[in-house]
């Protein structure tokens, strides 16, 4: 209908709604992070603030962090768990309401995995070896990367500590 009246466009940014939905998530997640009980649920909901975290970087443009924050806050928030269970040694209380949660987050994982390796409408695809990467990474960044590796491998020494309770 487009004589000489108005009319009204119905397109839909999938990015925005993406948006909106990560945004939410990560809202939804940092208030149960604080309010919930259970250490290891507390956890799992840091891991699912990280990922929210990371869509939010892929929106903005910068997918390198958004790798990068997945690998260590998802990483770190994984850490977490293994040592309040070791250390705690708390077993998780299972609640009537964590089905729904489960299929929210598969439908989130999803919406994350779209975000990520599809080619977003309208914005060129370049393409990043990974030789150029490292080499990056060494040149610009080697004193933060240095930091990172030790912090991991102390982390790991722990972990391993703790498994053979040798503590």
């Amino acid at each position: 209908m487009r004589r000489g009246g108005l009319y009204m466009s119905l397109q839909v940014d999938l990015n925005f709604i993406i948006f909106l939905l990560s945004s939410a998530l990560a809202l939804i997640s940092s208030v149960l992070i604080v309010f919930h009980r259970s250490i290891v649920y507390s956890a799992f909901f840091l891991s699912v603030l990280g990922i929210a975290n990371s869509i939010l970087f892929t929106l903005l443009g910068f997918p390198i962090i958004a790798l990068f924050h997945l690998v260590v806050y998802v990483g770190a928030a994984v850490t977490f768990i293994l040592f309040s269970l070791v250390m705690m040694r708390e077993a998780p209380t299972v609640e009537p309401g964590i089905r729904a949660l489960a299929v929210i987050s598969i439908v989130l994982m999803i919406l994350v995995f779209s975000s990520i390796f599809l080619v977003p409408i309208g914005r060129p695809s370049f393409y990043l070896e990974f030789r150029d990467l490292t080499s990056l990474l060494i040149e610009r960044y080697w004193l933060a990367l240095l930091i990172a590796t030790l912090a991991l491998v102390t982390t790991l020494i722990e972990a391993i500590t703790l498994a053979r309770r040798e503590v």
